[in-house]
């Protein structure tokens, strides 16, 4: 192994504590716009983890893919989502049904729980723990953001965290799906949050809030 591939081998090894500190982060953040450059600077984690992979594995598509999340996850939807804060014009804290400190403390538990969760299966999926911990840490976290807060494009980000955890577990475990199919997800994701603004905007119109926690008053 080169000097090259040894240096992108230890960056590799290395960038799972740089998702386990966005993770914290973003549980302790206390407004949309920190959430939304944390999920910035996670995909770019994720990016730079898909172009050392590519590196060690001397797979040319792997740097298609880098550059795709790069322009789409790092630089387009944040784009999209801080816009939508501007246009909203509404409060920009992230309604929690939780403290910030509970929040962190929920988040390094489930932390904790994903190392305990993967590994049985470190033998058999042949991956690095730390990283396939960050993957399932990345997939809880995303599924308590969106439990937990009340803000419409709260929940949004909450998704796209947990869709970098899947991608996350499929880099660290295959080292992905054919390119095809990844581009076509990730457009998907893209598209997705699109409407998703949308949605968001329509909340705003029709009821002038976007905590969707107040909607359950509609039920009959």
């Amino acid at each position: 192994m080169g000097l090259v591939e040894t240096a992108a081998a230890k960056a590799l090894a290395s960038s799972g504590v740089f998702l386990f500190m966005t993770v914290l982060l973003i549980a302790a953040a206390k407004r949309i716009s920190t959430c939304i450059g944390l999920f910035s600077v996670q995909s770019l984690v994720i990016t730079a983890q898909i172009i050392a992979a590519s590196r060690m594995h001397h797979l040319p598509e792997g740097f298609v893919i880098a550059a795709m999340v790069l322009t789409v996850k790092v630089v387009a939807i944040p784009y999209v989502l801080y816009r939508i804060v501007e246009e909203l014009q509404a409060p920009r804290d992230v309604s929690s049904s939780t403290s910030s400190s509970q929040s962190v403390f929920i988040a390094a538990g489930l932390i904790l729980l994903s190392f305990f969760a993967v590994r049985p299966y470190i033998g058999v999926l042949g991956g690095d723990q730390a990283m396939l911990a960050a993957a399932v840490a990345l997939v809880l976290t995303g599924g308590f953001l969106m439990v937990s807060r009340k803000k419409a494009l709260m929940q949004v980000v909450g998704l796209l965290v947990l869709d970098n955890g899947i991608f996350l577990a499929a880099l660290t475990t295959t080292f992905g799906m054919p390119l095809v199919i990844e581009i076509g997800i990730v457009f998907d994701l893209l598209m997705g949050v699109f409407l998703m603004g949308l949605f968001v905007f329509r909340i705003r119109d029709t009821f002038d809030h976007l905590d969707v926690s107040k909607l359950r008053r509609l039920r009959g």
